[in-house]
């Protein structure tokens, strides 16, 4: 139980760190550019990146879990800040 909630509490913590390259990421920067190889397979362990297949061969795409707690840290545009 314990374990699980450590991984957990690991994932998060990666992606608020990483937020920025991870948006990049989104955005279509290649993850090959933004993070070393270590770092990609370190981040693919966590289920962070996954591989998608593609005309283009295989890429690193943001998970949908990691996408998730991306939007979450990220706050909503306010109305009164339009």
């Amino acid at each position: 139980m314990a374990q699980d909630e450590l991984e957990k509490r690991n994932v998060e913590n990666l992606v608020y760190f990483y937020q920025d390259e991870l948006l990049s990421i989104k955005d279509g920067v290649r993850a090959r550019d933004l993070f070393p190889k270590g770092l990609r397979k370190r981040l693919r362990d966590f289920g962070i990146l996954v591989y998608r297949h593609g005309r283009g061969g295989i890429r690193y795409v943001i998970s949908s879990t990691a996408l998730e707690l991306l939007s979450s840290l990220i706050p909503a545009p306010s109305e009164s800040a339009v």
